[in-house]
């Protein structure tokens, strides 16, 4: 391996989506990019990962989290209370690490008393989404607020020796940042770019408001921003490192639109709201899982609303999406 990529270690989540990576940089000294869920396997492997290559969490420096999901940072706050590491997140990541339960509240809240109802979804699946959601925030371990260090969504970290510079890249987390390094033509892309599509995440509203933002179009954004780098080696945040990038994000947008494309033909149908919408398009997935594809289905509404193909109205309280004339 070059001595200037960054060691992938791959950490079980118990999660859908299967491992996650952290990558860890050995010289001048030992930093770590992201740092899974918390749970006894994810820190037994971790621990191994490290080992492998002569190291201990202790001899951790840094820890840089490149959004605030749980399977990214949720073992972040075991790593501090075992090393004197510092965790290093965007300026706009930080208020998710520094009140993240007063955060995932809100969020809740949001789901149960705006964004589900509103779908259309039965009050059953709805309670399955939040029960979820809960359980998911206690997937970590909370991190001293002096422990916590801010870069900028638009500046340089030095890592394995290098200037990586940041890159936000809002669309499937509203504070995701990848990280970009000229020279060597790498990227670490954390949930931006896999190999399979990324599932855009209905955040939380701004302060304020039940207006959520919308998430695909934003990624689509993102996409195109990737896309015009000089990239030799993807280092995702979830899967194996790889190589033409292009290919790549050409197949996801050939999917994405696709699936748009199919979802217009169901509302032209007579399937308009998105609880219709799930059925039939994920019917293919078992009944436990179905509602995960909730998240993209509402990304192929709003680019449908923003192409002025679809009009959005609220009617008894559920979204209907209606062909415009």
């Amino acid at each position: 391996m070059n001595k200037l990529q960054p060691i992938r270690i791959a950490l079980p989540t118990g999660l859908q989506v299967g491992t996650v990576n952290v990558y860890l940089f050995t010289d001048p000294e030992p930093v770590l990019v992201d740092a899974g869920i918390k749970s006894a396997e994810s820190w037994e492997a971790l621990q191994t990962g490290l080992a492998q290559h002569g190291l201990t969490v202790l001899d951790l420096s840094r820890i840089i989290i490149t959004h605030a999901h749980i399977d990214h940072f949720g073992q972040a706050g075991t790593i501090v209370a075992h090393s004197d590491a510092d965790v290093w997140i965007s300026d706009l990541g930080a208020p998710w690490l520094l009140t993240l339960d007063e955060r995932w509240a809100r969020r809740a809240a949001y789901y149960r008393d705006h964004f589900l109802p509103a779908t259309g979804l039965p009050a059953v699946t709805r309670e399955m989404i939040i029960a979820g959601l809960k359980s998911m925030a206690d997937q970590r371990d909370p991190i001293p607020a002096q422990r916590i260090h801010t870069f900028r969504k638009d500046g340089t970290l030095q890592m394995g020796g290098s200037p990586w510079q940041v890159l936000h890249t809002p669309g499937h987390a509203s504070m995701q940042t990848c990280f970009y390094q000229p020279q060597t033509r790498q990227l670490l892309s954390a949930d931006m770019l896999l190999a399979i599509t990324p599932v855009p995440i209905v955040e939380s509203p701004p302060e304020g408001s039940v207006e959520r933002m919308p998430a695909l179009p934003k990624f689509m954004q993102s996409l195109d921003m990737i896309e015009s780098l000089d990239i030799d080696l993807v280092l995702p945040g979830h899967g194996r490192p790889f190589h033409h990038h292009h290919e790549v994000i050409r197949r996801q947008r050939e999917r994405i639109y696709k699936r748009k494309d199919e979802c217009q033909r169901w509302i032209e149908s007579g399937l308009i709201t998105p609880a219709d919408l799930l059925e039939k398009m994920y019917a293919h997935r078992p009944i436990q899982f179905r509602f995960a594809g909730l998240w993209m289905l509402m990304g192929y509404l709003d680019l449908l609303e923003a192409e002025g193909a679809v009009e959005r109205k609220t009617i008894k309280g559920v979204w209907h999406y209606v062909p415009r004339a």
